[in-house]
């Protein structure tokens, strides 16, 4: 077994360096060789070294004395060797999943340490211990270590001070004090580009994206394991290459890009077929056969899968056997191979049952009910889910029963029982509910809720259409009605049973439609509510500076919609600055308090990273100098115990932006100009370090034609040109615009 947390194993594996007359001996470069791939090797090894007798240090001899002398020096081991060899020990003893004896040889070795007072060695020592600790789920112990290693005197820029802070942010993730763990991991990758030590760099950008995952953030986690593999490119640190390569296909497999999990999932076996650790590389075959056959090449993942067979059975693990029978199976099952499939789960499911692994008899017997379904043996196949289920009942696992109860409503639809699949499907979206009320529980504040209102987007979908299928079972029953009498009775008590259904199927229908237009943070308006309004709201001012041009064209057209974007800072980094609770309750205030403070006609959306839009019609809008002032002194009233940021950068146009040619600029269009103006008030805002506005309106007499091409680049051209006006709150001239251009597209 591989320590989950045994990182830096290169560095932290060797005690002081040796002195040149002492080249270090075979065993001992042969146990470093051995740590990773074999360590019962590697333990064997440091044990027949440790059996020599100890030399003093007056009895060394160096390279230039007499043959004989120096073949008697081998039967010898110096101080500085002593504690090499218990330190690698007590690395491989761990790495063998021997913790107990682990520990106790890194005592020996830190207790030498103290004896002869080698510093160096001693903090060597304790690192390792806490390492162990960190192993046997112990943060309080590992955190003690690493202080008592702290206060032995070293200089400052030694190498071991450097893995000692990225232990100790390991720690602080461990105990989930995630802001603390975050600042050690930049120092140490900072200090590390700052020395070009691209190793303990790696480590830190690799631990760095751990700590992205715990927050559910994959994206970020993602780069920091890709810039792991672009530091070590080159370099023979197959175990970390292995694992970031291991993280990225597991995260690009999640994101659905199969072609890239399947590029970092090769790369982590070989890898870990060059480190030569043979549970690591099953491992890391059984991960690759999973992510091919999730990109639907189940005959390339059966490939995989037999390859690790043949390595476990050469280690006689009948518990890795049996899973290997599941995933083979299941590869077989998706071929449409059903013989084979049935084979291989059949297996799986008696190993399954001997070692009493309930969780995996839930998942082969989902496989066989799926195999029995597809063979249309529908008795089998309901025995196999039904058995399934209430084994997940006993286990209380939310997930297994939602697919069990997919599976049996997919059974009793293909076999004609409605009634049944309608029971299940209701258990289905049960569980579904139950799940996402407690993983909203765990995780909120500390990611967005992208995921989840894509799957209440699915959701609505599967509502709307059983509402559709109630719809028409109320039509046929009526349609009966009228010849069997003698049943009526029994039909209208149908009919208002599927009456009471379908109207609280509406209902949720309406909830989740609610809920999918605010902002969960703030509750005000979001950017659907946003984007469902103005497409109408756009076309009304068209037609009516259409109206205009025809009319009136003599007299400013003076019926525009003003769209204002705010930058609030204070509400970009909220939570890091203030912590979860605190930040999530000052974003619920701040939407009470914006909603009692906007204009009547004015409406505010939240479009989330501290962005703003304000809408207010122009006639509303006597002075726009007094209605950026209220805005600016709405935020700046905020009641807050925190110090906030609250120098606003406010982008400003009206709509239609060209009177004359209100079609020429679509949405995205007039989004493009009006982020143009907000940038340009976000550098006059870190020029004054005041609150800043900047708005963009086209001269009368524009042309539409202008505006063809990239709009961005165009509108900076007419500033520079005097065809768009630019009004702001700040000096016109500290705008910098060259710095706002559009980057050029590269040359292929």
């Amino acid at each position: 077994m591989i320590l989950s947390v045994a990182v830096l194993v290169s560095h932290l594996a060797g005690a002081p360096p040796l002195s040149t007359y002492q080249p270090e001996p075979a065993e001992l470069q042969r146990a470093r060789q051995l740590m990773l791939s074999r360590p019962n090797e590697c333990v064997a090894f440091t044990r027949h070294f440790l059996q020599r007798r100890e030399a003093s240090p007056g009895a060394m001899f160096n390279s230039r004395q007499e043959p004989d002398r120096l073949e008697q020096a081998k039967q010898y081991r110096t101080r500085g060797q002593t504690f090499t060899a218990w330190q690698l020990q007590a690395l491989c003893q761990a790495n063998e999943g021997l913790l107990l004896p682990a520990d106790a040889s890194i005592n020996h070795a830190i207790s030498l340490a103290r004896q002869h007072r080698q510093h160096e060695a001693l903090v060597a020592s304790l690192l390792i211990k806490a390492k162990l600790a960190l192993a046997r789920q112990q943060p309080e112990q590992a955190e003690r270590l690493l202080q008592e290693a702290g206060q032995v005197p070293l200089p400052a820029a030694h190498g071991l001070r450097g893995d000692q802070q990225l232990l100790q942010a390991a720690v602080l993730l461990r105990q989930q004090q995630f802001d603390e763990a975050r600042q050690t991991f930049e120092q140490v990758r900072l200090q590390a580009m700052q020395q070009s030590d691209n190793p303990r760099q790696a480590w830190a950008n690799f631990l760095l994206g751990e700590y992205y995952l715990q927050l559910q953030q994959d994206e970020l986690a993602l780069s920091h394991f890709v810039e792991s593999l672009e530091l070590l490119k080159g370099r023979r640190q197959f175990y970390l290459k292995a694992l970031a390569a291991k993280k990225a296909a597991a995260i690009y497999a999640a994101l659905g890009q199969h072609d890239k999990a399947l590029q970092y999932a090769n790369q982590s076996t070989t890898e870990f077929e060059q480190l030569g650790n043979s549970p690591l590389l099953i491992s890391s075959l059984v991960n690759l056969g999973r992510v091919t056959r999730s990109g639907e090449d189940a005959n390339l993942a059966l490939v995989y899968f037999f390859n690790a067979l043949e390595l476990v059975k050469i280690q006689d693990d009948v518990e890795q056997q049996t899973r290997l029978y599941l995933e083979i199976g299941q590869s077989y099952l998706q071929l449409g191979s059903l013989n084979d499939a049935q084979y291989y789960l059949d297996k799986a499911r008696r190993g399954f049952e001997r070692s009493r692994d309930l969780p995996s008899q839930v998942d082969v017997l989902l496989q066989l009910g799926r195999l029995h379904l597809t063979q249309q043996e529908f008795g089998l196949a309901l025995v196999r889910l039904e058995r399934a289920r209430q084994l997940a009942e006993q286990q209380e696992d939310v997930l297994r029963l939602m697919e069990s109860h997919r599976l049996l409503a997919q059974l009793f639809e293909t076999s004609g029982n409605m009634t049944e699949a309608l029971r299940h499907q209701k258990a289905l979206h049960a569980f579904f509910k139950q799940a996402t009320t407690v993983n909203r529980l765990l995780t909120q504040s500390l990611v967005q809720n992208n995921d989840q209102q894509l799957q209440q987007e699915r959701e609505l979908t599967e509502l709307g259409r059983r509402s559709e299928r109630l719809l028409q079972d109320r039509e046929r029953f009526a349609l009966l009605a009228a010849g069997l009498s003698l049943l009526l009775p029994l039909l209208l008590y149908g009919m208002l049973r599927n009456l009471v259904r379908n109207r609280r199927l509406l209902q949720q229908n309406q909830e989740l439609q609610q809920a999918l237009m605010v902002e969960p943070g703030t509750g005000l308006p979001n950017w659907r509510q946003l984007m469902q309004r103005l497409p109408q709201e756009m076309a009304r001012q068209q037609l009516r500076s259409e109206q205009w041009y025809l009319n009136e064209e003599y007299r400013p057209f003076d019926d525009k919609i003003y769209y204002l974007l705010l930058q609030v800072p204070f509400m970009v980094d909220l939570r890091e600055k203030t912590g979860l609770s605190h930040a999530t309750e000052i974003q619920r205030q701040l939407g009470d308090y914006l909603r009692g403070r906007i204009h009547p006609r004015a409406r505010l959306y939240d479009l989330r990273d501290g962005e703003f839009i304000y809408v207010i019609p122009q006639k509303e809008v006597a002075d726009l100098q007094q209605t950026l002032s209220a805005l600016a002194r709405m935020f700046a009233e905020f009641p807050c115990s925190f110090e906030l940021d609250r120098r606003l950068a406010t982008g400003i146009i009206g709509h239609p932006f060209l009177p004359k040619s209100p079609h020429a600029l679509d949405d995205m269009k007039l989004g493009d100009i009006l982020y143009l103006a907000m940038a340009a008030a976000h550098q006059l805002t870190q020029v004054s370090n005041e609150p800043a506005w900047v708005e963009l309106v086209a001269v009368d007499c524009q042309q539409a034609a202008f505006f063809n091409g990239d709009v961005r680049l165009c509108c900076i051209q007419g500033i520079m040109k005097g065809l768009v006006k630019v009004n702001s709150s700040h000096k016109k001239q500290q705008i910098d615009w060259q710095a706002l251009m559009p980057p050029l597209p590269t040359q292929g």
